[in-house]
C-alpha cells in the first residue's frame, strides 16, 4: 500500500508540474496578445479560450497534489476540541464525503465529454475548438484526483483497523498547528539562506 501511496504522490507532484507549465505557457500567450493589441492593433484570437481551458485543466491536475500536501481548506474549529479518536473518524469521513462528491463529478463530467465527442461539438468561436478535448484532458485530471482519495481513505481505514493511528493522521488527518509552524520555518529558513548566498 506504500508503494501505492507513493506512486501516487509522485504522479499527483507530475500532474501538478504540468498543470504550472501550463499556465506559464498560457501567460506568454495572453502577453504575446495584449502587446500586439497594444502595439500593433492585431489580434491572434482565441487567447481568451485557451486561457480559459487552461486554467480548468491545471486546476484539476493540481487537486491531487494539493490533497497530499493537505493544502485544501479545513474549517477547524470544534475539530480540535474533538479527542484524538473522534478526529481520525471525522479525517476519515471527511475523504469519504469528498470521495463521494468527486465521484459524481467525475461521472457528469465523463458524461459532459461523451455527449461532446458523440455530437462532434465544437466551441463557438474563430477556433472551432473541438470541445472533447480540453473536456477530456480536463477529466483526467478529475479522475487522478478520485482515485487518490480513494487511495488515501482505504490506507487510512486499512491503518485504523491495525490501530495504527499515527498513520491515519499522515494520510487524512488535518495539517496540525505544530506542522503548519515546522513548514513555515523551514519556508523561513531557505529565505534566509538565498538571501545570505545574494549578499555574498
Amino acid at each position: 500500500m506504500n508503494k501505492i501511496i507513493s506512486l501516487c504522490q509522485r504522479l499527483s507532484q507530475a500532474a501538478a508540474m504540468i498543470g504550472g507549465v501550463i499556465l506559464l505557457l498560457t501567460s506568454l500567450l495572453i502577453t504575446i496578445e495584449v502587446v500586439l493589441r497594444k502595439v500593433f492593433t492585431i489580434s491572434m484570437g482565441g487567447a481568451d479560450e485557451i486561457s480559459s481551458y487552461a486554467l480548468a485543466i491545471s486546476c484539476s491536475f493540481s487537486f491531487a497534489f494539493a490533497l497530499f500536501q493537505k493544502a485544501h481548506i479545513r474549517i477547524d474549529v470544534l475539530y480540535n476540541k474533538c479527542p484524538e479518536f473522534i478526529k481520525h473518524i471525522l479525517d476519515m469521513l471527511s475523504m469519504a464525503l469528498l470521495g463521494v462528491y468527486m465521484t459524481v463529478l467525475s461521472y457528469y463530467g465523463f458524461r459532459v465529454f461523451l455527449i461532446s465527442f458523440l455530437k462532434g461539438s465544437t466551441a463557438n468561436t474563430p477556433l472551432h475548438t473541438p470541445l472533447w478535448i480540453p473536456q477530456l484532458i480536463w477529466i483526467i485530471g478529475l479522475w487522478g484526483f478520485a482515485i487518490s482519495i480513494g487511495v488515501i481513505l482505504f490506507s487510512s481505514i486499512f491503518s485504523f483497523i491495525k490501530k495504527d493511528l499515527t498513520t491515519v493522521q499522515i494520510l487524512s488527518g488535518a495539517t496540525t498547528l505544530k506542522e503548519e509552524i515546522e513548514k513555515e520555518t523551514v519556508v523561513s529558513d531557505i529565505s534566509g539562506l538565498k538571501a545570505c548566498g545574494g549578499e555574498k
